[in-house]
């Protein structure tokens, strides 16, 4: 049995029928124009990777522009990716961000994701975040 047919498995499905802990392109693409009416969301995936992602390629994601994020806690070859998604639910704000990572492989080249949060933020809180940002 494949994991498309557990039933857990339909749960984290993006509107592309990605499993949003893998990623999904075409989630992160439409976040590049999102409409304004979604809700905003603040997204982690901590995964793994085979080979350390060199300290340059991590201080450029910060400038992404996209208010994304890669930071390493402790453990070697641990990582967390972070950032903020306008979309209609968690799993494809989750499926965007990780989309990141498909998007770029240049960035990294293999990756597994372990652990995933995404909380959806209140309106007072993302545009006091905004006006933090314009200052």
């Amino acid at each position: 049995m494949s994991e498309r047919n557990l039933p857990e498995a339909d749960a984290w499905a993006c509107p592309h029928g990605e499993d949003a802990r893998r990623g999904c392109v075409a989630c992160y693409e439409q976040s590049a124009n999102p409409d304004p009416a979604l809700p905003f969301w603040e997204v982690a995936a901590w995964f793994t990777t085979h080979r350390p992602i060199p300290i340059r390629t991590l201080q450029d994601v910060h400038h992404h522009g996209r208010r994304f994020s890669i930071d390493q806690p402790s453990t070697p070859l641990v990582y967390v990716l972070s950032g903020h998604a306008r979309a209609g639910g968690g799993v494809e704000a989750l499926a965007g961000v990780i989309g990141f990572l498909l998007h770029n492989r240049h960035v990294v080249d293999d990756f597994t994701v372990t652990e995933t949060r995404a909380a959806r933020l209140s309106a007072a809180r993302t545009l006091s975040n905004h006006r933090d940002e314009l200052r």
